[in-house]
């Protein structure tokens, strides 16, 4: 069975990828956490993470998938070109990122113009050096709040992003696109 990656990088959102890894848990489905580099790294609610191996050691036959957390503040992530480098190599791949984690995914020029969801609001993250073009088809915060998005996430090709608050109906739903059908009122959800 190949392996799902999960990276990790300082301040990332815990509770956004609970539900995500618990279903990978659930199916069995061996996951390795990367790191930019081989120490702790803190989440936002302050847990401490060591992770498997780091961005430079991946055999990336051995993957199937990817999931990228949301984080506190994430702008070290998007100015690290080798994070960027190490998210291009899944491109093809099944893609899970939450939050503010989907810019990422913009900056490694794999939804440039597509579809997506993010926790932040375009006009935010233009002075980041995101174009109006590489964010035209955006859902951000105030969007979804002002007119939900009804499933709760987007998928755009091998991609599906989300914000924060759906990332019970996103892990569901990441874990349909990796082959894992866990029942919705296992979380909760009729």
């Amino acid at each position: 069975m190949k392996k799902t990656a999960v990276l990790l990088y300082d301040s990332f959102c815990n509770f956004e990828i609970s539900t995500v890894l618990e279903i990978l848990a659930l199916a069995e489905k061996p996951i390795t956490v990367f790191g930019i580099e081989k120490q702790i790294i803190k989440s936002e609610d302050g847990l401490s993470v060591f992770p498997d191996d780091t961005i430079d050691n991946i055999d990336l036959d051995a993957y199937d998938s990817l999931i990228l957390p949301g984080a506190m503040d994430i702008r070290e992530a998007i100015e690290n070109e080798k994070i960027i480098d190490f998210i291009k190599k899944f491109d093809g791949k099944t893609i899970g990122a939450i939050s503010i984690a989907p810019l990422l995914l913009v900056r490694a020029g794999l939804l440039n113009g597509k579809p997506f969801m993010a926790g932040v609001n375009k006009e935010e993250i233009f002075e980041e050096g995101f174009s109006k073009s590489d964010l035209t088809e955006m859902v951000g915060w105030d969007d979804n709040i002002g007119k939900p998005v009804e499933d709760g996430y987007i998928i755009t090709g091998n991609i599906i992003t989300s914000i924060s608050y759906n990332f019970v109906k996103w892990a569901l739903a990441f874990g349909k696109m990796i082959g894992i059908d866990i029942p919705a009122k296992t979380f909760g959800i009729e």
